[in-house]
């Protein structure tokens, strides 16, 4: 908190109130992902009458506190990076500004609107479609041509994904269902809650129940909150360039350590001189920055050169607060390219040399900690606010998902299948840093444990629905962001 109380001041008081205002948006958007995602980590403890729904929602609130803190950053700054690196590194602070409200309030609108309907839909999916919509519209009225206004192959990766998981989970699901009905015979097992709510599952199926829901919470915490993480990042980088480029909490010898990879890339990069020229003629590395006008620069046959400056500056540097602040930004830009450059490297030597390959991989990890850091506070406000989102709204998505996916009104194994499949892809996709949507992966989970049944299906009304919002959210958050940004950026142009 030294870090923004010191950035709070030193700006003015428009700045200030631009600050607090989009920090605040921000963590209203967790909120409402708690509306949406936490609640389909409680959907079944609390319509199987396994637990009260108010002792539920404490439950899931401290599993989602525990998924943020223990979930890492890597799915945060897979959101962060989904920006082109040119706008990131833009000297254009109110295009910045004008490009953080614009998908803020894109995103919310698109989730509190689908919220107040009860529709289960994917804040995922409205975040990213947000952050392309104003990614392609800065970039379209900055110079630069539709490919080059997005990165588009971290794009094409997330939604791979976001289209699979829910399929990974639909299908774990099914055969796990399957299984439970060939070995389990007791019918106690596969009862359904009954209306009134008196009746709970019996111990071991209520304890699997509060269990796997509970699972759900972490693993919604610890990818889910990495989203709301990764967009204040982008905000404070925004905004607050001068402070938050650089961890400037960072330890001298965590400096030295960053110093000294940037140092040996460089060498490494002499060293394989020739065999670099030679992917690089074969355009096997490109440019992290196609660059058509003057907003940045990034050019892969300058690395060398960079990745020196970066190792040059941080001699003998006890604390980034002693760099000035246009330094501190150029240390921040040349690690980004850097960084881009030698993650191509590494990728081209797997099938050259694999030991170089790990070498290069190693030293990136280091470097990289200079630029892809979370300020604590920011990963406790992320997780309160998911807590305050499930306690709120609950109740309309927990009706959807308990009758309104299935035929007939889910059972008790029914509901602790399905979370113990949605639990174990979220924690899958967590490890591999993807950003997948909680809420279609629970739907899909259910789902897979209806058509499992002898006597089960879904409602084609409710399917259709979900995959129409799965469907259209990506391209209405797109259009919508886009032209937020353009009305907003025309505006600002005003004054």
């Amino acid at each position: 908190m030294s870090v923004l109380w010191d950035a709070l001041n030193n700006i003015d008081n428009l700045t200030m109130f631009l600050l607090i205002l989009s920090l605040g948006i921000a963590l209203f958007y967790e909120m409402i992902n708690g509306f949406h995602d936490t609640a389909n980590a409680v959907a079944m403890i609390i319509y199987t009458n396994s637990m009260k729904a108010g002792y539920s929602v404490i439950m899931a609130g401290i599993m989602n506190f525990l998924g943020v803190v223990l979930g890492g950053i890597g799915v945060a700054y897979v959101i962060v990076h989904l920006l082109p690196l040119d706008i990131m590194v833009s000297s254009n602070q109110s295009a910045t500004l004008v490009m953080i409200f614009s998908l803020l309030i894109s995103a919310v609108v698109w989730n509190l609107g689908t919220w107040y309907v009860g529709l289960p839909v994917s804040s995922s999916h409205s975040l990213i479609g947000s952050l392309i919509g104003v990614s392609v519209a800065f970039g379209m009225l900055n110079g630069f041509s539709f490919s080059q206004s997005v990165n588009w192959k971290v794009v094409y990766g997330i939604l791979t994904l976001l289209a699979v998981s829910p399929l990974f989970g639909f299908g774990l699901a099914f055969i796990l269902m399957k299984i439970s009905r060939k070995f389990v015979k007791h019918p106690k097992y596969f009862k359904t809650p009954r209306p009134d709510g008196k009746k709970k599952p019996n111990f071991w199926m209520r304890t699997g129940i509060i269990a796997t829901g509970a699972g759900v919470s972490f693993a919604h915490g610890s990818n889910d909150g990495q989203k709301g993480i990764g967009l204040i990042m982008i905000i404070l980088i925004g905004i607050l360039p001068s402070y938050y480029a650089l961890n400037m909490d960072a330890h001298q010898y965590k400096i030295m350590q960053i110093r000294d990879s940037a140092s040996n890339l460089a060498r490494f990069y002499q060293d394989n001189n020739e065999t670099i020229t030679k992917l690089l003629e074969e355009n096997k590395l490109k440019s992290a920055l196609k660059i058509e006008n003057n907003i940045s620069e990034c050019d892969v046959k300058q690395v060398h050169k960079t990745t020196l400056e970066i190792s040059s500056k941080l001699d003998g540097l006890k604390s980034y607060s002693e760099l000035s602040d246009a330094n501190r930004w150029k240390i921040h830009t040349a690690v980004l390219c850097s960084n881009n450059f030698f993650e191509q490297l590494e990728r081209a030597y797997k099938t050259i040399d694999n030991d170089k390959s790990g070498y290069i991989s190693d030293q990136r990890k280091h470097l990289i900690t200079s630029t892809e850091y979370v300020p604590f506070w920011v990963i406790i406000a992320v997780a309160l606010m998911l807590g305050i989102g499930t306690m709120i709204g609950y109740k309309r998505v927990v009706h959807t998902i308990g009758e309104k996916i299935g035929s007939k009104p889910i059972n008790h194994m029914q509901g602790a299948v399905a979370q113990a499949m949605a639990m174990i892809t979220i924690l899958l996709a967590n490890f591999a840093h993807a950003p997948v949507s909680t809420t279609h992966i629970v739907s899909s989970s259910v789902a897979g444990t209806m058509v499992a049944e002898p006597d089960g299906g879904v409602q084609k009304k409710t399917i259709n629905t979900i995959l129409l919002a799965w469907l259209f959210t990506l391209p209405v958050t797109s259009l919508m962001g886009a032209l937020i940004y353009i009305v907003l950026n025309y505006i600002v142009g005003l004054f």
